[in-house]
């Protein structure tokens, strides 16, 4: 880890492409490219990026579907030092035009069309009244004042020289992660390059990933946990990542067997699905090795029954967006299941946790449930032009997080639920009545 303190987020993928230039970075379909063709893509894109008024400091939203173009376009944005501004692709007109107004974005990545919505149509009406938006890069057929073909632009690049800009990892920003908005309106929480480079190799921690590792990709990358543990970490370990667009339980199984996948990172209803899944038993899944789940609290024997019948090391941690795109809790690797199946681990490297008394903020002693409070060097700088929800979202320096837990004598953390019934981290939300109502048993 010593020797990534002082990397910018962007350097991730030029180290890769001097260290590792042959190697296959991404797999989005029948699209392979190696750590060098990555990397001069990239190259190409971020000049012309630079030749039409992107700079340093500049907010650009990224409004897409998992994709090789996903990927692409937020390497471009790090190597300008321009702030990527996350808007996840479910989001629809009222949603993204207000991430997009508060963020100030001055430009935004989109596909044309997908799944049968019409992107463009509803970033132009933006742009129209917008005092910020001037340009929008769009993937597939789109005209008009302003928008210009993402393919056209990385053509225009090829034969360019970035001018990189001087980046302070610890000071500048790499990114804007909107919260849910679940209690009010969406928040952007301010990461810097120094906290999403650490966080990618945090992440790598709980399952021991290294650069032998084929990782599977469909949690979003648009959120605090797809884009720390998917888009970041492979690239960060010269590992191999492929991306699904959306999880199908079946085209999963499909890539697993044909890719070699050894790492799934998911969600418990990604999990709970392919256990109960008919076909499961048709799939040679004997590459995959272990995973992290995370996004809600696992139930319950999950973790080992995904141990027991699909062989594969499970472990939660617990992260939010105010903390992203990293965490805040693991269990090492490796660890007990009993430990596992408990705890959502125990505070990562220089950061403390408190649990403490909602109403005074006094910390409470082991054993007792109260909220989770937190520092370190994963907390945001503070919410995007918000003064008053960073503070009263913090405290004395202390990150309040609104999730109940305990922490025991040996200082591992248990999550019992949010303070509000609404479960909700990294984009899925569930009720704890259609929880049970997922966990069905696995037909004998």
């Amino acid at each position: 880890m010593e020797a990534l303190k002082s990397i910018s987020v962007g350097q991730i993928l030029e180290r890769g492409a001097a260290q590792v230039p042959d190697k296959i970075a991404v797999v989005d379909g029948d699209l392979r490219k190696t750590y060098d063709e990555l990397n001069r893509v990239t190259d190409a894109l971020a000049a012309a990026l630079a030749d039409i008024g992107l700079k340093k400091g500049d907010r650009a939203a990224i409004y897409m579907k998992n994709s090789f173009e996903f990927m692409v376009a937020f390497y471009a944005l790090q190597k300008l030092g321009v702030i990527a501004v996350w808007i996840n692709s479910m989001y629809r007109k009222t949603e993204s035009e207000f991430i997009l107004n508060n963020s100030e974005a001055k430009a935004v990545f989109i596909f044309n069309e997908s799944e049968g919505h019409d992107y463009l149509t509803d970033v132009v009406s933006t742009k129209k009244d917008s005092a910020t938006l001037k340009k929008i890069i769009v993937v597939g057929n789109g005209k008009g004042l302003g928008v210009y073909s993402f393919y056209d632009l990385i053509a225009a690049g090829h034969h360019k020289k970035i001018i990189r800009p001087v980046i302070d990892t610890r000071q500048d920003l790499a990114m804007l992660l909107y919260t849910s908005g679940t209690t009010g309106k969406p928040k952007g929480a301010m990461i810097t390059h120094y906290a999403a480079v650490r966080a990618g190799w945090e992440y790598s921690l709980g399952v021991r990933a290294s650069s032998e590792d084929i990782f599977i990709g469909f949690l979003p990358m648009s959120h605090s946990y797809g884009c720390g543990s998917i888009l970041i970490q492979p690239l960060l370990l010269q590992a191999t990542v492929v991306l699904m667009a959306g999880f199908e339980v079946e085209k999963a199984f499909k890539l697993i067997e044909q890719e070699k996948i050894t790492l799934q990172l998911a969600a418990p209803a990604h999990y709970i699905l392919e256990l109960n899944h008919k076909k499961r038993q048709d799939y040679d899944l004997s590459s995959l090795r272990a995973g992290l789940i995370a996004g809600m609290i696992a139930p319950e024997g999950l973790i080992t029954r995904v141990e027991k019948e699909m062989g594969v090391y499970l472990t939660s941690f617990w992260g939010a967006s105010e903390v992203g795109p990293g965490l805040g809790t693991m269990c090492p690797y490796p660890s007990p299941l009993d430990i596992r199946e408990k705890y959502i681990g125990r505070p990562v490297a220089d950061t403390r946790i408190r649990i403490v008394d909602p109403a005074t903020h006094q910390e409470l002693a082991a054993g007792e449930i109260g909220e989770l409070t937190i520092s370190g060097w994963h907390v945001m700088k503070g919410y995007w032009n918000n003064p008053a929800e960073t503070r009263k979202q913090t405290v004395d320096g202390w990150l309040n997080m609104g999730d109940l837990a305990s922490r025991d004598k040996n200082g591992y953390i248990k999550i019992y639920g949010r303070t509000k019934d609404l479960i909700n981290r990294g984009g899925y939300k569930i009720y704890p009545y259609e929880l049970e109502c997922l966990l069905i048993e696995h037909p004998k």
